[in-house]
């Protein structure tokens, strides 16, 4: 019985090396870091991240995503969660991972063509143009005006 089992572990164990002998060292690195990233459960970019980073020869914990990562993730499971497909899907994604100050300099540059539409309707000459839409960004030109276009 004993000279049973110790042959069946011999058999394991050779059947075993034999399965590793034929791969080079970065199918060996492959398979091992394959393998923690099943033992860590890991999915998706944290995956993705994890094996770059086993790949490359660095051991331990993968790195935490850049914050424009962490914004792409955050962004992409909220277009996911709302079920956005196609061009909504690119519009939301564009807007969503864009710098909160683009965000702002777009706001502005649309006040800024807004006042000049308004200016135009209003067909105002150069200084009283030019009072209008600096009254106009700061909020203190009257509103009852707006010519839509």
């Amino acid at each position: 019985m004993r000279c049973c089992a110790l042959a069946l572990l011999l058999l394991c164990s050779a059947y075993a090396l034999a399965d590793d002998e034929g791969l080079t060292a970065d199918q060996k690195r492959m398979r091992a870091c394959n393998t923690q990233a099943k033992e860590k459960q890991l999915s998706g970019a944290e995956r993705s991240r994890f094996m770059s980073h086993c790949l490359n020869g660095r051991n331990g914990k993968a790195p935490s995503p850049t914050p424009r990562q962490a914004k792409n993730e955050s962004c992409t499971k909220t277009a996911d969660e709302r079920k956005l497909e196609g061009a909504a899907r690119r519009g939301f994604m564009s807007d969503c991972v864009k710098p909160e100050r683009v965000k702002q300099q777009t706001a502005e540059r649309e006040k800024l063509k807004d006042c000049n539409r308004r200016a135009a309707g209003r067909k105002l000459d150069d200084e009283e143009r030019k009072k209008f839409v600096a009254g106009c960004l700061d909020g203190s030109a009257p509103a009852d005006d707006k010519v839509s276009g």
